[in-house]
């Protein structure tokens, strides 16, 4: 061996970081994504909710006392989820949080939530 290669061969020996380049893994990708695409799903839900509670405070307003006791119902079913949904993006920012169960649970209010806009707004 020369004594450049035997010189070499030493320095990565001593120094195996060198020979390698950090980065992150594929585990750690896929779970950076699905974070980010939490992140959508959570702000998403929460803009929906956000225009049903505007639909609804029309019906809220109305002088008609049924109409207003079935906004009001409706209004604290909306303020529930817009609650789940808040106490939700806080855990996504913990960062002991997992992607994968922020997933099943963004799922749950999700199928919550297209029930609740399925369910037609009290007519004012």
């Amino acid at each position: 061996m020369t004594r450049a290669a035997l010189v070499l061969l030493f320095a990565a020996l001593a120094c195996p970081a060198l020979a390698q380049v950090a980065g992150p893994t594929p585990g750690e990708i896929v779970a950076r994504q699905q974070a980010y695409q939490n992140q959508f799903q959570a702000q998403l839900q929460a803009d929906q909710l956000q225009h049903l509670q505007q639909q609804n405070a029309g019906a809220l307003a109305t002088p008609d006392p049924g109409v207003q006791a079935q906004a009001a119902v409706r209004q604290q079913q909306i303020q529930q989820q817009i609650d789940q949904n808040a106490a939700l993006q806080q855990r996504m920012a913990a960062p002991d949080s997992s992607p994968t169960d922020i997933s099943s649970q963004l799922q749950q209010y999700n199928a919550q939530l297209q029930q609740l806009q399925q369910t037609p707004a009290p007519a004012r």
